[in-house]
């Protein structure tokens, strides 16, 4: 069970990252300014830095 946690957290830390990108990019192809496309830009940002930690644990903690 302890070896199950970290790859289950990971798996969920990449859904949540995809569906930030999805949203993110979305909201970027709009092309309007404001506080929206700041925050896209951020997410995409966070995206970029989290997914390959949630890739680094998947390739840790493989059994």
């Amino acid at each position: 069970m302890v070896m199950t946690l970290p790859i289950g957290m990971a798996i969920i830390g990449l859904v949540i990252c995809a569906v930030f990108a999805f949203t993110a990019i979305r909201e970027l192809r709009r092309d309007q300014p404001g506080h929206a496309r700041n925050a896209a830009m951020i997410h995409i940002a966070m995206v970029s830095m989290f997914v390959p930690f949630c890739i680094y644990v998947l390739i840790a903690w493989a059994p």
